[in-house]
């Protein structure tokens, strides 16, 4: 496929995991199948319609970040603060905008690189060539106890633990935690697997979303139970309002959980070892 058309298409997927839409109907709510989509090999494969009904629907997308991955995903807005010292800042718009202008901390932005912090205590660390790293607070497996102590305390969370840093590829409004993984129940040599003593970055699902039940993911979901911290695949959501946590490693067996004895769920997003 040609290099610049398939990296379009992943900025397409970007964009739709952006806006927090399911991939296959974003495609075709813009009169593509998802195989087709996928599928094709020559420039006609983002043809003109596709292009005419994604800026439709979509007129806040950049096109100079769409087809050459320069700028941010959005147009860029300037927007004023008000406060002693006026302070331009271009940043995407829409809700991300609002978010940030009121929620968000903005520091010093003599700094190189540009340093945000979003609502949930996540610090992004934006270079001037576009590259993005977002600080998380680590969370060993073997940490459980004094975790679950402090989980909705940012400040205490902040002395107990570490951070990681990861490159993510935009600026994310969800609460992201780091994690270290301990055992082999995720490891069967897979692309997609994940051995002991990995590094992960997970994203929080919200408790409004798991009686929706769970998809497959690359990488599967951290379980913060009162028992302990697990990396599983969540493979059935019972009727009874237990969910069957599933392992890669075919010595580990599947076993239920009940739903109501789970704190946090965390969606793998990015994993290193």
């Amino acid at each position: 496929m040609d290099k610049n058309i398939s990296c379009i298409k992943e900025r397409i997927m970007q964009y739709a995991e952006f806006k927090g839409l399911v991939k296959d109907k974003f495609i075709e709510d813009l009169g593509m199948t998802i195989g087709s989509f996928k599928g094709k090999q020559k420039l006609s494969s983002v043809n003109s319609d596709f292009l005419d009904s994604l800026l439709s629907k979509y007129p806040e997308i950049n096109m100079e970040w769409l087809l050459s991955g320069s700028g941010s995903m959005q147009k860029e807005t300037t927007i004023k603060k008000d406060n002693d010292i006026d302070t331009v800042v271009k940043l995407n718009s829409n809700s991300l905008v609002d978010e940030i202008l009121i929620e968000a901390k903005l520091f010093d932005d003599s700094q190189d690189p540009e340093i945000l912090k979003n609502s949930n205590g996540n610090k992004y660390f934006v270079y001037p060539d576009g590259t993005i790293r977002i600080e998380v607070i680590k969370i060993p497996f073997s940490a459980h106890a004094s975790y679950v102590e402090c989980y909705n305390d940012e400040i205490a969370l902040k002395e107990e633990f570490s951070s990681m840093v990861f490159k993510v590829d935009h600026i994310g409004r969800g609460n992201y935690v780091g994690f270290e993984s301990i055992g082999e129940s995720m490891w069967n040599g897979g692309g997609y697997d994940t051995p002991s003593g990995a590094e992960m970055l997970g994203r929080e699902v919200g408790k409004h979303l798991w009686t929706n039940g769970f998809h497959k993911t690359k990488y599967g979901f951290v379980i913060i139970s009162k028992e302990g911290i697990w990396h599983k695949d969540i493979t059935d959501l019972k009727e009874n309002g237990e969910i069957t946590l599933s392992s890669r490693n075919p010595e580990s067996v599947p076993f239920d959980y009940p739903l109501n004895n789970i704190m946090q769920i965390f969606h793998v997003i990015k994993r290193s070892f």
